[in-house]
């Protein structure tokens, strides 16, 4: 697991800066306890597009998405960002880059809003309030006992799995990080919900009002 692997190892300063947001992975090798899950991975992601890996249950589609958010590093081979391998960059420029939402999500003991706002510490109220609306989770919040303010308890207890589920992904979404990495992200979410989701994050990848070869979507 996580907690098994070795701490990352990463220079302070970032020692190129990546020419673009494509995710390229080279002849990748991983495993744990001495079984090898991955057996020379090669794929390139290119920026401004939304990529999906399909497969059945075991054959590695979330070690690639974590591998992909630095949770581990491989064992050989590289991952690289624009053409720089993320061992090379900086945990604090490689975090500006990714936002990752896996199916399992921790939520801190604080209210719904400072719980969003984790993704982007200065955002303004009205900048989580239309990141909910846009992740398909404002009106259950306005359902809560105290709305914004609710304290979902710890690690979000006091909230069902499709709820918490739908607010770390608007905090992913509030990010606006560059490259978003879903890891069965919607499991818990029920059909309308997960529409509503699926083409908010097309909208997010294809960022048709801004720049195209920005931000790509990554789904597992």
């Amino acid at each position: 697991g996580i907690l098994e692997q070795p701490e990352l190892e990463r220079p302070e300063k970032s020692k190129s800066v990546p020419k673009d947001n494509s995710v390229t992975l080279e002849d990748v090798r991983f495993g744990y306890h001495d079984k090898e899950i991955l057996h020379g991975v090669t794929m390139e992601l290119k920026a401004g597009t939304v990529n999906a890996i399909v497969g059945p249950s075991g054959s590695g589609k979330s070690t690639i998405a974590k591998l992909i958010a630095s949770l581990w590093d491989v064992d050989s081979g590289s991952i690289k960002i624009g053409g720089v391998d993320v061992k090379e960059m900086s945990l604090a420029d490689f975090n500006r880059k990714i936002a990752y939402v896996a199916q399992d999500n921790y939520l801190f003991n604080e209210t719904v809003r400072e719980n969003i706002r984790q993704g982007n510490p200065d955002a303004t109220d009205e900048q989580i309030i239309e990141v909910t609306k846009k992740s398909g989770c404002y009106e259950f919040i306005m359902q809560l006992e105290n709305g914004f303010d609710t304290v979902v308890g710890g690690a979000g207890g006091h909230l069902s799995g499709g709820e918490r589920q739908r607010i770390s992904i608007a905090r992913a979404m509030l990010k606006d990080a560059p490259i978003v990495i879903l890891d069965e992200a919607t499991a818990y979410t029920d059909p309308e919900n997960e529409a509503i989701l699926q083409n908010s994050i097309r909208k997010t990848g294809s960022r048709e009002d801004t720049d195209r070869n920005r931000t790509q979507t990554f789904y597992c």
